[in-house]
């Protein structure tokens, strides 16, 4: 009678990155889009950080840690986001895979010749994400699912200080590419929230050693150009439900009015 004790929410969302900036903002805007017809699965590091964002949700919220930046046991890890959703029956399920780091900016990539460091840093920002996405596709046979990928325009232009972080960056965008064409059941999208005003882009201004690019975001925080986490979150998924985009495809903000 497994079958019977087995509720019908209709959909699963999951959440990497949750535990601040537009990963909470993604929280907030499933939240009000889905309400107790979604189950949530955050992962983020300060589980109290999501707890506080989460407080007032009509929608189920579970919590779980996961570094991804440690190599043993990545999958079994991954697995374990999955297993939350275990015991449940839902007609769509969706990985918003959000976490990822910055690379040091006081320094230029000529510089960053520590293969260590180079190392640890494309497993936490582009091996993890394709473990990840790779449990979440074999995880839930039989339903839809819809990959989403937290991309950047450092996916398609080159900025400097930011080399490591544009080179995962654009890692990221190509392997959903492929995954969009190698699973064309799969609904994929990479979509670049807009520069926001966040802990990553406050680090960029104050560390970068390139003095262009602290000029290009004290600039935007000088005319107030910032994106608001919330608006972009919420026109994310406008662009889900209207599917109004080539699988894999790389969508911008400013992209959609």
């Amino acid at each position: 009678k497994q079958w019977y004790q087995r509720r019908v929410r209709g959909q699963l969302f999951i959440i990497t990155g949750a535990s601040g900036g537009f990963g909470s903002a993604i929280l907030r805007q499933i939240n009000a889009a889905f309400g107790e017809n979604a189950l949530i699965i955050a992962s983020g590091r300060n589980h109290a950080k999501i707890s506080d964002t989460t407080s007032n949700f009509t929608a189920e919220v579970r919590k779980i840690s996961v570094d991804f930046g440690k190599r043993e046991e990545i999958r079994s890890r991954c697995q374990e986001i999955m297993k939350l959703g275990d015991g449940e029956s839902f007609d769509h399920v969706t990985l918003f895979n959000n976490h990822g780091s910055m690379n040091e900016v006081d320094k230029l990539l000529a510089e960053s010749n520590d293969p260590v460091k180079f190392d640890d840093y494309m497993f936490l920002n582009v091996t993890s994400f394709q473990i990840l996405t790779c449990v979440f596709l074999n995880h839930f046979p039989a339903i839809k699912h819809t990959c989403v990928n937290i991309s950047s325009i450092c996916a398609l232009q080159a900025f400097p200080s930011m080399g490591m972080y544009c080179t995962s960056k654009a890692a990221r965008h190509m392997i959903y590419r492929c995954i969009a064409k190698e699973n064309p059941d799969v609904n994929v999208l990479n979509y670049s929230p807009g520069p926001m005003d966040t802990s990553m882009t406050q680090y960029i201004t104050q560390t970068s050693v390139d003095a262009s690019i602290k000029q290009m975001f004290s600039d935007l925080s000088a005319q107030g150009r910032w994106v608001d986490v919330d608006e972009s979150a919420k026109k994310m998924l406008t662009i889900l439900k209207d599917g109004s985009y080539e699988q894999g495809q790389h969508v911008d903000f400013f992209d959609r009015s």
